[in-house]
C-alpha cells in the first residue's frame, strides 16, 4: 500500500506541473521509477473492454461522428478498447434483447436514442446487465431519453405506462417494473433549446472530478431538465436552465444493484463531443465505474492514457501508452529493457508516421511504441566491398541520393521511396523483376538487431538471409549493411492492348526486361505492361518517376472523380474509369532531356519516387485506398488468371486505379521474403476507400473473393507491410 500511495503522490505532483495528459503520466512514470525501482515484473494489464452501443441512423444525433470523436478522445485519457455495435440501429436493438449481451466486457457504453421503444423485456434485459450481472454502465445524452415512455413524468404517457405496468405484473408477478429512469438515475423528458452551456462542478473531491475543470463550457448543447433524481445519486456537474430558472444535474454516478452507473446528459452534438474536457469527463466516468480510478483521480497503473499514433494514410491508428523516440543503440536497449521490466508489449517503427498499412505495427493497446526516426544517418560507404552501412530510419530516397552523388545505386526499391530502410527490409518491400530478386531484403549483407532482452546481435552471411525479412519479430534493427552497385541508367517503355491471350505471353513479356510489371484490367479485357531496360550511362536523359510527386498519373484519370463518387456511382463509373486508364495509359515519368515516349534517367529516379508529407496523393481524403497483397508461384500464373477470369465473369467488377497490379520477383534465399525459394508473382488491387463504414466499397466483394482464392487455393504469401 505504501508503494501505491507513493506512486499516486508522484502523479499528483506531476499533475501540478502540467495538464492532465499522456505527457503528465510520462513525467509521473519517471518520478516513480526514481523513487521506486521496479524489482518484480508486474502482471500484464489488459485494456478496459468497452461495448459501445449506438445508432448510426443519424435520426437524432450524428452518432457515427460522435463515436469516432469519443473513442479516439477517451483513449487519450484511459487505456480502453471499444467494440462498436449500431451501424444499423436494428443491430443495437437485437443485441440488447440477448441475455448476457455484456458478457466478456468490462463496461457497456450506451450512446443511442430510442425514445419510442416500449419493449419492456428489452429494457429489463439492459438493466439486468448491470443490476444482476454487475457489468457497469455509462449513459450519454439521449440514452436518458431512450425508453422514456416508462417515465411517470410525462402526462401524455400516463395511459400507455399504466398498460405497460399491468402487462408486466401479469407476465412477471412480484418483479419490479423496469423504469428506465431508475436505471439512469435521473428522470428527464424535456430539454432547453440548444445553446451555449456552462456547467459547474459540484463535488471537487470526487475521484471523477479532481482533475476536471471547475467549469466545462460547450458552445452548443441541449440542457436536459430533471423532473426527479433517484436517491443515492451523486451529482458531479450541474447547469442552469433559463426555462426552469434552476440548476439541473448534467453528470452523476450511482449504484444499480451489483454494478455502478455513470451518466451525463451532455453530448448533443460535435460542439460537445469534440471537447477534450468532455472526453476526460467520460473517460473518468468509465474508469470510476470499472474500478480503475483511484481516489487521487488518476487511473491505476496500466490504465493510464494512451497516445494516438497514425500511419502515413491515417488508415491505421495505434494507441500505445508510451511513444519513445530513440536516437542511439543504447537508448534502444534501454527502451526494450523498460518494456520487459513493465511486462508491456513493444513494437517498432522507423518514421514519424509509419509507411506500413497494417495494424501489425501497433503494440497491444497500452503497450510501448518505439520510434527510430532520429536514427537516420549513413554511417559508412565501402566502395571496394560495394556496401553501404546505414541506421534504420534513413529513407530509401535519401540513401539513393547519397549513393548517386558517389556513383552508386540500390538495385531494388519499391515504387514509393519514402519508406525507411529498416521498414522496407523488414517487410520485404519490393519492385518487379524476374531477372533479379526484387525485394529490399535481398540486398542485405548484414544486420544488427537488439533482441527482446536488450542484447545486441550481428547477423551476416547466411544468417543475414534468415534475419533480413523479419517483420519486427526478432527485435529492433539498429544498423544495416546493404549491397550496392555502380549507378546505372534506365529507359522506360510500355505496351498496352487486349488481354485475350495474356496468360500465354505474360511471363515472357516480363522476363524480357530487367524490371517489368503488369496492370491487368480484367474487367475491361485489357492490360498495360510497363518496363525499364538498362542503357549506357552516356545515354542522354535525367527523367524522373513522378507517380507520387504531383497528383500522380495514377490519379489523373480517377482523381477527377473522387473515390466517394466512384463508390456511390453505378459500377459503370468505375469500369469507364478503368477503361480510360487502360486505353490512355500515361507513363508515370517526367521526361527530361530524352524522348517523352521512351524517357531515360538515373536508376534511383526512375524506379521510384517520393512525395513530401502533406503533398502526397493519400493526404487527400478523396483518393484514399485500401490494398492487400498476396504472392504465389509464377508457375501457377496461367491457372490463377483463369480462375480470376471466372470470378469476374460471374461477378462484374472493375478496378480503376491500377487494375489488378502484378509485380514479380526472381527466387530468393530470404526466409521470410515473399519470393523465398522460387520465382513469384505478387498481385494487389487498390480499392477506393470509403470513410463512412455504413457504405460498401464498390467491387470490394469481388476483390476479397480473389484475395481469399489466392490465399486458400494458391497458398498465397502476404506482403508484410500491407493490410494482411
Amino acid at each position: 500500500m505504501n508503494s501505491i500511495k507513493t506512486i499516486r503522490l508522484s502523479m499528483l505532483i506531476a499533475a501540478l506541473l502540467s495538464t492532465i495528459s499522456c505527457q503528465k503520466l510520462e513525467i509521473a512514470e519517471d518520478i516513480r521509477q526514481k523513487r521506486n525501482p521496479i524489482v518484480d515484473s508486474p502482471q500484464t494489464v489488459k485494456p478496459i473492454r468497452a461495448l459501445y452501443v449506438t445508432d448510426y441512423s443519424n435520426r437524432w444525433h450524428p452518432y457515427a461522428r460522435q463515436q469516432a470523436a469519443l473513442t479516439a478522445g477517451i483513449s487519450q485519457y484511459l487505456n480502453v478498447e471499444f467494440s462498436v455495435v449500431g451501424k444499423d440501429p436494428d443491430d443495437s436493438l437485437r443485441l440488447m434483447k440477448l441475455p448476457h449481451f455484456s458478457a466478456g466486457y468490462d463496461v457497456v457504453i450506451y450512446n443511442m436514442c430510442f425514445p419510442d421503444d416500449t419493449d419492456i423485456e428489452r429494457i429489463d434485459n439492459i438493466i439486468s446487465q448491470t443490476r444482476d450481472l454487475g457489468v457497469p454502465a455509462v449513459l450519454l445524452h439521449c440514452a436518458m431519453h431512450s425508453f422514456k415512455n416508462t417515465s411517470p413524468s410525462q402526462p401524455e404517457n400516463y395511459l400507455e405506462l399504466k398498460s405497460l405496468e399491468r402487462q408486466w405484473a401479469e407476465d412477471y408477478p412480484g418483479a419490479d417494473f423496469p423504469y428506465w429512469w431508475k436505471f439512469t438515475g435521473v428522470d428527464t423528458v424535456n430539454h432547453d433549446q440548444p445553446r451555449a452551456i456552462h456547467t459547474d462542478r459540484v463535488d471537487a473531491v470526487h475521484p471523477i472530478n479532481i482533475w476536471l475543470p471547475k467549469t466545462i463550457r460547450t458552445a452548443n448543447d441541449e440542457l436536459f431538465r430533471t423532473a426527479q433524481i433517484l436517491d443515492g445519486v451523486t451529482p458531479l456537474y450541474t447547469a442552469h436552465s433559463r426555462y426552469s430558472q434552476r440548476h439541473h444535474v448534467v453528470a452523476w454516478t450511482h449504484q444499480v444493484g451489483a454494478g455502478r452507473v455513470f451518466a451525463t446528459t451532455l453530448g448533443h452534438g460535435e460542439m460537445t463531443t469534440d471537447l477534450s474536457s468532455y472526453h476526460h469527463l467520460v473517460a473518468n466516468g468509465i474508469a470510476y465505474v470499472t474500478g480503475v480510478l483511484e481516489d487521487s483521480g488518476t487511473p491505476a497503473d496500466g490504465y493510464e492514457c494512451t497516445s494516438r499514433v497514425d500511419n502515413y494514410q491515417g488508415t491505421v491508428t495505434c494507441q500505445p501508452s508510451d511513444v519513445i523516440d530513440a536516437s542511439t543503440t543504447s537508448e534502444v536497449q534501454s527502451a526494450v529493457r523498460r518494456a520487459v521490466s513493465r511486462n508491456k508489449a513493444l513494437k517498432v517503427v522507423s518514421l514519424k508516421r509509419s509507411n506500413s498499412n497494417t495494424g501489425f505495427i501497433c503494440p497491444e493497446q497500452g503497450g510501448i511504441l518505439l520510434n527510430l526516426w532520429q536514427m537516420d544517418q549513413v554511417l559508412s560507404l565501402d566502395p571496394w566491398e560495394m556496401t553501404v552501412t546505414v541506421q534504420p530510419g534513413v529513407r530509401a530516397v535519401h540513401l539513393s541520393r547519397y549513393l548517386h552523388e558517389r556513383g552508386f545505386a540500390i538495385r531494388a526499391m519499391p515504387d514509393y521511396t519514402g519508406v525507411s530502410i529498416a521498414g522496407g527490409i523488414a517487410t520485404a518491400a519490393h519492385h518487379s523483376s524476374l531477372q533479379i530478386p526484387s525485394s529490399m531484403a535481398d540486398i542485405v549483407a548484414s544486420i544488427e538487431i537488439v533482441d527482446g532482452r536488450g542484447n545486441l546481435h550481428l547477423f551476416k552471411g547466411d544468417d543475414a538471409a534468415k534475419a533480413a525479412a523479419h517483420i519486427g519479430m526478432l527485435g529492433v534493427v539498429v544498423k544495416v549493411t546493404l549491397n550496392i552497385e555502380p549507378q546505372f541508367k534506365l529507359q522506360y517503355g510500355f505496351e498496352k492492348g487486349r488481354d485475350d491471350d495474356l496468360e500465354d505471353t505474360i511471363e515472357d513479356k516480363v522476363r524480357a526486361h530487367p524490371y517489368a510489371r503488369v496492370m491487368w484490367f480484367v474487367g475491361n479485357g485489357r492490360y498495360v505492361l510497363d518496363y525499364y531496360d538498362r542503357v549506357s550511362t552516356e545515354t542522354p536523359g535525367t527523367s524522373r518517376h513522378n507517380l507520387w510527386t504531383s497528383s500522380g498519373s495514377t490519379f489523373r484519370i480517377v482523381g477527377d472523380l473522387p473515390y466517394r463518387i466512384l463508390n456511390g456511382a453505378p459500377l459503370r463509373a468505375q469500369c469507364d474509369s478503368a477503361l480510360l486508364r487502360s486505353r490512355l495509359w500515361s507513363p508515370p515519368i517526367d521526361a527530361e532531356d530524352s524522348s517523352s515516349s521512351e524517357p531515360v534517367g538515373w536508376s534511383h529516379e526512375m524506379l521510384g519516387s517520393y512525395c513530401e508529407p502533406g503533398r502526397c496523393p493519400w493526404d487527400s481524403s478523396s483518393v484514399l485506398s485500401r490494398t492487400m497483397e498476396s504472392a504465389f508461384p509464377v508457375r501457377r500464373l496461367r491457372e490463377w488468371m483463369t480462375d480470376v477470369r471466372g470470378i469476374i465473369n460471374a461477378n462484374r467488377a472493375c478496378f480503376p486505379v491500377l487494375g489488378i497490379y502484378l509485380r514479380f520477383s526472381k527466387a530468393s534465399d530470404r526466409w521470410m521474403g515473399f519470393n523465398y525459394g522460387e520465382d513469384m508473382v505478387a498481385f494487389e488491387i487498390h480499392v477506393p476507400k470509403v470513410a463512412d463504414e455504413t457504405s460498401f466499397e464498390r467491387s470490394a466483394a469481388v476483390y476479397d473473393e480473389i484475395l481469399q482464392m489466392t490465399l486458400q487455393k494458391y497458398n498465397g504469401r502476404p506482403h508484410w507491410g500491407k493490410n494482411s
